[in-house]
């Protein structure tokens, strides 16, 4: 609902991820997309599952340094980077640039997403320990399980990168979902299913759904390093087309 309220107020555009991708941005001049809809909800807590009784850092820990005087939402900046809803940025709010120009922010709007059932937040984890415990509370980002298409011979980068454009990927997001490290957070993408086997799905059309893990790789072969091609788009749940 805080999603859409936002998409009402901005021309029908979704949020950004945030504003200053690359590790360059702070409290004091960026926002992540969950500070963007917190306007419109009643409390910050909404972004923490109850399932997720992990360890993750004390709030006095992500509190920045440099918080912006007068600006109560400021502080939650890093905190927000925890969140236990994973945003499906590359296809919703994809970063770009062409050839060594500058990276641009691409949220799309609303009208452009052709089916209602695309993904648009899935609860996460932020990694786990190497007995497979998760720890860190969630993950803001969530990564899809397969990036390329083939139409008539050709692969397409179904991101959105076309010839001589970049899409920006932070690190831990660079290698799509790591299948061959069962133990790690990325194993699917940063999902994770906190509810007895199960992950919360929000759909853009506003539905929600509880789905298994493997169903959220349907219509993709998963391989590591997004070499796995879209095999059934219309079964494949995080594009937009």
């Amino acid at each position: 609902m805080a999603t859409l309220l936002y998409t009402s107020d901005y021309d029908d555009r979704l949020m950004p991820m945030n504003h200053l991708p690359g590790g360059i941005g702070n409290s004091g001049n960026d926002r992540t997309w969950a500070q963007l809809i917190l306007p419109y909800m009643r409390s910050f807590q909404l972004f923490r599952c109850p399932s997720d009784y992990g360890a993750r850092p004390k709030p006095e820990s992500t509190f920045d340094q440099d918080l912006v005087p007068g600006d109560t939402d400021s502080r939650y900046f890093s905190a927000s980077m925890r969140s236990n809803i994973g945003y499906n940025y590359l296809y919703l709010a994809p970063v770009m640039r062409y050839q060594l120009g500058p990276w641009q922010v691409s949220p799309r709007s609303i009208s452009q997403i052709a089916t209602s059932e695309t993904i648009l937040f899935v609860d996460t984890v932020w990694d786990r320990r190497p007995d497979g415990t998760p720890y860190g509370g969630g993950n803001w980002l969530v990564a899809p399980p397969c990036r390329y298409a083939r139409v008539n011979g050709i692969a397409i980068d179904s991101f959105g990168g076309g010839r001589g454009t970049s899409i920006y990927l932070p690190d831990q997001h660079r290698e799509g979902w790591k299948v061959h490290n069962p133990n790690s957070g990325m194993v699917y993408g940063g999902a994770w299913p906190w509810h007895e086997g199960r992950m919360n799905t929000v759909r853009i059309g506003g539905n929600v759904k509880s789905i298994a893990p493997p169903e959220l790789s349907a219509g993709c072969e998963v391989r590591p390093g997004w070499q796995g091609r879209i095999t059934d788009p219309s079964a494949y749940l995080w594009d937009i087309q």
